[in-house]
């Protein structure tokens, strides 16, 4: 994102650091570099993993007129993380689906029965 894009979720905020036992936590701040980053689309996501990491394999879904009963889902990215991490991203995306329904009402995931706006 360049300076001029505005993010339409806010970030979370100063993420706290761990420093010696019992001791206060303290705020760091983030810096954000994202001049290097590739953006895909993806409208489906396939998840595995170990007792240690979380897979999450970002795909289109398409399904091919030739063969009406298969979807073809074509992977493009694979992002691995630890499930601490995938906890807190799970927190993340609830609170910004929370938001987003919150102004826009909610998301219908049955296809048959959204409503087209």
């Amino acid at each position: 994102m360049s300076e001029e894009t505005a993010s339409p979720i806010p970030p979370a905020g100063p993420i706290p650091s761990s420093g010696a036992v019992g001791a206060q936590p303290q705020a760091m701040n983030v810096q954000i570099r994202d001049d290097h980053m590739n953006t895909v689309y993806s409208n489906i996501v396939r998840l595995s993993g170990t007792h240690e990491e979380l897979f999450v394999d970002f795909a289109v879904n398409m399904q091919h007129h030739d063969q009406p009963n298969t979807a073809i889902m074509d992977v493009n990215t694979r992002v691995i993380m630890s499930f601490y991490a995938a906890k807190r991203l799970a927190l993340h995306l609830s609170q910004a689906v929370q938001r987003y329904e919150q102004m826009f009402g909610p998301i219908q995931l049955d296809p048959r029965q959204r409503q087209t706006r």
